[in-house]
């Protein structure tokens, strides 16, 4: 339990740097047309849940904080970015922001984790 309590901090840590750059970067014309609870609230669940999977797979593999958010974010580039441009006939300068984008939040909010877990 303790050590769950000591995790918090960066766990929150990542869930805010993630809302933020949603919030930053946010473009009505590429929201979802119907999000489960309205866009700000999914979003933040969205973001949760992600910060809480970061710390698992953290806490089972053992990974450097870092090496983790990296090996995340290419796992997305190639289970999202690489099948749209094969199969879905997304444009390959449409994929390469998108990815761009996936791997900074991955990065940033992976760096912030990091600092807060010290």
């Amino acid at each position: 339990m303790i050590e769950m309590v000591q995790r918090l901090k960066p766990i929150l840590g990542m869930w805010a740097t993630l809302s933020l750059l949603s919030v930053a970067l946010f473009n009505e014309a590429t929201a979802p047309p119907d999000p489960m609870f309205g866009t700000w609230p999914t979003v933040l669940l969205v973001w949760l849940l992600v910060a809480l999977f970061f710390d698992w797979v953290l806490q089972t593999t053992g990974m450097n904080v870092m090496k983790a958010a990296v090996v995340l974010a290419l796992t997305q580039i190639l289970g999202s970015g690489v099948p749209d441009v094969l199969m879905s006939g997304v444009s390959l300068g449409e994929a390469i922001i998108a990815s761009g984008f996936g791997f900074l939040f991955w990065v940033l909010s992976g760096f912030v984790y990091g600092k807060l877990l010290d």
